[in-house]
């Protein structure tokens, strides 16, 4: 089968996820992606491995296999003359070029979007920013958990104000996620545009902004005239939706606000007289009487366990799921039934549970998690494949430009 990238070649260098996400997505697109990491590897292996101490290794290391499975992987030192020789060979054959070097480190390997256009005009100059290219945070190093999540609003302000406050704790690697699917939605724009016009292009994809625009409704209603504070309790959003507790200790959550929803609602409590209750018939009396109505639907919820509720919600299409807890998404049937799920074999031999890439064309087909090799695993076919003989190598090994 012929893969919409089938024939792209994308030269990634990157670390921890941002953009090894977006390469791993082209990947799975059929783009052949060569992700070149420094002798001593992504610092990400190193962060999967802490994870699970005692299990995690380089012979299996699900954190990091999420994020390149797919990939070739080729060792280089670009400080060696020769290392970043063998680079520009790899540029001079790419397609694309994916990195989430900080601008200035870019600058001083000449590896900047400047310094490559009119070497390669045809490349697709793919980025990850952390506060953007201009700025008094310009070149400060960003973290999802810091320039997405702090920096956006998130952490600060949804933990409601109590005498024991905190700020809420940031999920790992969900803002670089975002910003990867940004990215390699730009980059696959970019590459119809060359098909086009016979150009490359400079795609960039920030953490800062991709949390700013993600959470838009919350910058915009924020704002005068709207002025929505956070943190919020639960009575400052609408009712019925929003979060209840069962009588088995488990929560679920009702979403929608369309009118049909309330008599179903009331049915599904056995409560059909709030139906013609004026205070509940109208959005404004809904939300003036919100405290009142919230706690009708409280104590109905506390006296049935979660499944009861799930059961009835179906029978009458009403917006209803459980909330999970992380570790209840691996177990979750409807995930397995879609495929979004599977099981990977590691080296080790040992068996993990990992998501399914999120690509769904046709044209695609299933993708399969094909675990990442180790450290310049696929160096010397690279590097033949670049016109390197082996006694070339063998140099290019012993003086520490490869590994």
């Amino acid at each position: 089968m012929s893969k919409p990238l089938s024939g792209i070649r994308v030269v990634e260098l990157s670390t921890f996820v941002a953009a090894p996400v977006a390469a791993r997505l082209l990947a799975d697109l059929g783009a052949e992606v060569i992700k070149v990491e420094r002798p001593e590897g992504d610092a990400w292996r190193i962060t999967g491995v802490h994870y699970a101490p005692g299990r995690y290794s380089d012979q299996e290391n699900p954190v990091f296999d999420i994020y390149n499975a797919g990939k070739k992987h080729i060792a280089l030192n670009l400080k060696e003359p020769e290392g970043m020789e063998a680079f520009h060979k790899l540029l001079s054959k790419a397609d694309v070029f994916i990195t989430n070097t900080r601008p200035k480190a870019l600058a001083k390997l000449g590896l900047t979007y400047d310094d490559l256009k009119e070497r390669y005009p045809r490349l697709v100059y793919g980025i990850v920013l952390g506060y953007g290219e201009k700025g008094p945070y310009k070149d400060m190093p960003a973290f999802d958990t810091s320039a997405f999540w702090a920096r956006g609003g998130f952490l600060r302000d949804l933990g409601v104000e109590r005498e024991d406050y905190a700020p809420v704790q940031p999920p790992y690697s969900m803002g670089d996620t975002i910003t990867g699917y940004m990215l390699m939605g730009e980059i696959c724009a970019a590459l119809y545009r060359r098909s086009q016009t016979g150009l490359g292009d400079y795609v960039r994809s920030g953490l800062l902004h991709n949390s700013i625009f993600t959470m838009g409704t919350m910058n915009i209603i924020t704002q005068e005239p709207y002025g929505k504070t956070y943190p919020a309790d639960r009575t400052a959003f609408s009712v019925p939706c929003g979060d209840y507790r069962c009588a088995d200790g488990e929560w679920i959550y009702i979403s929608g606000y369309n009118a049909a929803l309330y008599p179903r609602m009331h049915q599904m409590i056995g409560r059909e007289e709030l139906t013609d209750d004026p205070r509940f018939q109208t959005p404004a009396g809904r939300w003036e009487h919100r405290a009142v109505y919230y706690e009708i639907f409280r104590q109905a919820f506390l006296t049935q366990p979660a499944q009861y509720w799930l059961d009835l919600a179906m029978q009458l299409d009403i917006p209803m799921t459980r909330m999970s807890h992380f570790s209840d998404v691996t177990k979750d049937e409807q995930a397995w039934a879609n495929g979004y799920l599977e099981n990977v074999t590691a080296p080790s031999g040992n068996v993990n549970i990992m998501p399914r890439s999120p690509i769904e064309m046709e044209s695609v087909g299933t993708p399969v998690t094909r675990v990442a090799p180790g450290i310049g695993a696929d160096t010397d076919p690279i590097l033949t494949d670049l016109g390197y003989t082996p006694e070339q190598i063998v140099v290019l090994r012993q003086s520490g430009a490869v590994k």
